[in-house]
């Protein structure tokens, strides 16, 4: 059985839903993870986060501790367009690597406030997860890992994706963070009886 991911490195619920892909990886369900951008119009070099106080970030704060994940709100928000074609890139060639990267790279942001738009702290943290990071460099330098994530984003409009995260479940999409007994009942529906 197999799970369709989407998520932006920029959206802090996706950042949480790390925790609830695991939830259905270690019931033996497949997640394929895809990027789109969210805030395309963030530009490069990002832009200033304004206030994170209310009942959202209350909530996203709860939920990351819940998870384990370390939350640092950064002062800036990064324009990702780099980082998600890095994903993709090394999706194609290595999902596992790719899967590695990505949790590096949300941690960076998330909970070290580091600039993930840095293509020297991506090819870091690629090589960290086990992928060649003269590779990834030339690969975003040619166009082709930016030619992956438009591969990516439209498949993302094939399934009407609109928001992050989003995951298509059976051929349903069901966006938004759920809480982590959606996730653990969910598996007993997707998982063939026996």
């Amino acid at each position: 059985m197999v799970v369709e991911h989407w998520f932006d490195f920029v959206c802090p619920y996706c950042y949480i839903a790390q925790d609830r892909n695991q939830i259905l990886r270690d019931r033996g369900i497949e997640v394929v993870e895809h990027a789109i951008r969210i805030h395309p119009e963030i530009p490069p070099g990002g832009k200033p986060a304004g206030p994170r106080i209310g009942p959202s970030y209350d909530f996203l704060a709860r939920e990351a501790e819940a998870a384990g994940l370390p939350l640092r709100w950064a002062t800036r928000m990064p324009h990702t367009r780099p980082a998600l074609a890095a994903f993709e890139w090394l999706k194609s060639i290595r999902p596992r690597v790719a899967q590695r990267f990505a949790q590096s790279v949300f941690a960076a942001y998330f909970a070290q406030g580091q600039d993930i738009e840095s293509i020297d702290l991506l090819a870091i943290l690629a090589e960290a997860a086990g992928g060649d990071p003269a590779r990834l460099r030339a690969a975003l330098a040619d166009g082709t890992a930016y030619d992956a994530l438009v591969r990516s984003e439209r498949q993302a409009k094939k399934f009407g994706v609109e928001g992050t995260p989003t995951w298509n479940v059976l051929g349903q999409s069901v966006s938004g963070l759920r809480p982590r007994v959606w996730f653990r009942d969910l598996t007993t529906v997707l998982r063939p009886a026996g």
